[in-house]
């Protein structure tokens, strides 16, 4: 965003017409994320300044990492305040969240995502970072790269991952290599989920995965919960499961599509639903306080082995 204003907040607006929500920039002629219709709630981090419409500059960031047009919306709603955490950890419906056994290995960050100090976070007993690089052909991440120098300084294993869209896949690895520049220590992943009007194929994420073998000589990580598993159905798909599955899945009882066996790493919460512990010292999480946890089923030098091969 280079040195465009951008101003913190947590909330929502209302779309007054439909508007499309921009990646990468707020500025009309980047790609189109999605499309949303009048009257829908959209929930935003920030406001900034960029491209001037009908003599209005001001866009919002949302929670999704993308910009939509402040002069297509409505007046901003502040989100109301979280209530004070009992003594024994709840979830909304007043049951006993329930506690996984080790602590999260590994976090998932975006731009979005606070960070205090990587060194806690490492103290703590998280072993890896896999950060946001890319979405589509254009959108990339601002917070990428100066995350990527202290969390390795932590002394904590790095990852990217690109967020797939319908843009032409060679367009978006491009993108994804330029930006995210990954060395051979770099774990690299595709996130595989369901964005609205902008959906990558089955076969656009097989391209996608074949060029980044053909280039790093190592299969990309599968990042997908439901999405994945409506696209292949009841399908055996051994293109898909010689890749090692990142399964989103916000409960205490993962399973897996058919095409895997198990999964390798399991984001179990996105800091709101799904099992405990939610939280990493040294890592605020969203403006919320949401932070997505992933649990590695082995010890850390298990994952340090296995993080980029």
């Amino acid at each position: 965003m280079g040195q465009a204003v951008e101003i913190q907040l947590l909330g929502a607006v209302e779309t007054t017409v439909s508007m499309n929500l921009r990646q990468g920039v707020p500025n009309t002629k980047a790609p189109v994320f999605r499309k949303v219709n009048a009257g829908t709630l959209v929930p935003v981090i920030s406001v900034v300044v960029g491209e001037s419409v009908q003599g209005n500059p001001h866009w919002y960031r949302t929670a999704e990492d993308a910009f939509i047009w402040a002069g297509g919306c409505g007046l901003f709603r502040d989100a109301e305040p979280a209530a004070p955490l009992p003594r024994a950890p709840v979830s909304l419906s007043g049951a006993p969240i329930i506690q996984l056994k080790k602590p999260p290995a590994v976090v998932d960050l975006c731009h979005g995502s606070g960070v205090v100090c990587f060194e806690d976070a490492r103290s703590s007993g998280l072993v890896g970072v896999i950060h946001k690089a890319t979405t589509g052909a254009s959108g990339r991440d601002d917070a990428y790269r100066g995350r990527r120098e202290a969390a390795q300084a932590a002394g904590l294993l790095w990852g990217a991952y690109h967020c797939g869209t319908g843009a032409p896949v060679e367009d978006q690895m491009r993108n994804f290599l330029e930006w995210a520049q990954p060395d051979a220590q770099t774990l690299v992943a595709l996130e595989f989920e369901t964005t609205v009007g902008n959906q990558m194929t089955l076969e656009g994420a097989r391209h996608f995965c074949e060029q980044i073998f053909a280039v790093l000589g190592r299969r990309p990580v599968i990042y997908s919960g439901d999405a994945l598993k409506a696209a292949l159905g009841v399908a055996n798909d051994p293109f898909f499961g010689a890749h090692r599955l990142w399964l989103a899945q916000y409960s205490d009882k993962p399973t897996v599509q058919r095409s895997w066996r198990h999964y390798w790493l399991w984001q179990y919460t996105d800091g709101q639903s799904g099992p405990g512990p939610r939280t990493v010292p040294g890592l605020a999480g969203d403006r919320a306080g949401r932070l997505y946890c992933d649990q590695f089923d082995g010890d850390p030098q298990d994952l340090a082995a296995q993080w980029a091969q």
